[in-house]
């Protein structure tokens, strides 16, 4: 009897814990709101030359929409740095068609970044890097669709100097196929939840490679690129070097669209998995505490434990509900209207997010651009030799 109380009582303490998260997530998106209102109305001109550095590898059929949203910018003065491998790279046919169509935005390529380090993307941007002409720069993800507003808001809190980070929020839109839609809600249920608990409770200290605008003077201040070389999570560590270094890392109010190709399971997985891998590697005692995240989970196994008590029936509803709000508030704010159609979806995403949050724990093999690294406790990649001649 002994037992069975205190085992009711750490399980119930759990699910309370986490519908306070859920509380914490719906008070993120309110805070979020406040901040875009108060961004848009705001009058200060501070539009400094900016350069907007874009690395990319290869296109789909969403790629030049995406890259089209950066040359369509509504903002003064800046160019656009293009970071590529391969001059043959088919992405270099939709760039020069885009320069073609929009003269007015100076635009170049680079090429053949030289050896930096294991991840690829990193040598790209250090190359864009050394060609880009302005202090500010705002660095973005190939797959990254942009609203028109979008460097003025993103550049106005550098105005502090004090704050070195800008990051944005993002939104996934699956191109078809229910893994993509998974992906997706996920992106908007569950992560940017996790990102407005992060900025309520303890403040920033990481940024997304969605969006990361900066001074080439911060980058320089915390050791320059070469630190994030070896590791997968870059735009994670960039952002935390800056913190490191005594910057602050700030929220825009600007969101901006990822695009999610069409994949498998076993790609929604292993992508899945990795970021596990990576978040277990980077932060372990903050990976521990995203138990409390997985309100669905705690709930029933908290009725499968004890059955026959009203009180954990009603926990489990309480949670369920805190959860379905937290998501859809998360999604309103977004402006992700494809997850808010998708809501039914969320508990089968839930209860799969969760087995792999607990393989999270094992292993340190990741598959990345058809490669296997294995990571090290640090985060930083290393080779799987066997697999050196697949093509990445």
């Amino acid at each position: 009897m002994g037992f069975a109380l205190w085992l009711f009582a750490f399980l119930a303490l759990l699910v309370v814990a986490s519908c306070a998260y859920q509380l914490v997530v719906t008070l993120g998106t309110l805070w979020f709101r406040r901040l875009a209102r108060l961004e848009r109305r705001a009058a200060d001109a501070f539009t400094p030359p900016v350069s907007l550095i874009k690395p990319i590898r290869g296109a789909d059929g969403d790629t030049e929409a995406c890259l089209e949203s950066f040359f369509q910018q509504d903002y003064p003065h800046y160019e656009i740095v293009f970071a590529l491998h391969d001059p043959s790279d088919v992405a270099v046919a939709i760039i020069e068609r885009l320069k073609r169509a929009y003269p007015a935005v100076p635009a170049t390529c680079v090429f053949q970044p030289p050896p930096l380090g294991i991840n690829p993307k990193v040598a790209n941007l250090a190359n864009a890097l050394a060609a880009a002409r302005h202090e500010i720069v705002i660095l973005s993800d190939a797959d990254i669709r942009a609203p028109r507003d979008y460097a003025r808001l993103v550049v106005r809190p550098l105005r502090d100097p004090r704050v070195g980070i800008v990051t944005c929020l993002y939104r996934g839109v699956a191109s078809r196929g229910l893994p993509a839609r998974f992906e997706c809600l996920g992106i908007s249920a569950d992560f940017i939840g996790s990102v407005l608990v992060a900025r309520l409770v303890e403040g920033l200290s990481f940024a997304f490679g969605a969006t990361i605008a900066t001074r080439q003077s911060v980058i320089t201040a915390f050791g320059g690129l070469e630190r994030l070389a070896d590791h997968l999570g870059d735009d994670y560590l960039l952002g935390y070097l800056a913190h490191q270094a005594g910057y602050e890392v700030r929220l825009s109010s600007c969101v901006v669209e990822t695009n999610v190709p069409w994949m498998t399971w076993r790609d929604l997985l292993s992508h899945q998995l990795r970021w596990a891998r990576t978040i277990r590697t980077s932060r372990f005692g903050g990976y521990v505490g995203l138990v409390v995240t997985h309100t669905l989970v705690l709930g029933l196994a908290l009725v499968a434990a004890f059955p026959t008590l009203a009180l954990a029936w009603l926990l489990l509803l309480i949670g369920l509900a805190l959860r379905f709000l937290a998501a859809w508030q998360t999604a309103s704010v977004l402006g992700d209207h494809a997850t808010i159609r998708h809501l039914g979806w969320l508990p089968l995403r839930d209860l799969l997010h969760f087995g792999v949050w607990l393989s999270g724990f094992w292993g340190s093999a990741v598959t990345w651009h058809g490669q296997t690294y294995s990571l090290t406790r640090n985060g930083c990649l290393v080779p799987d030799r066997s697999s050196l001649g697949v093509n990445r």
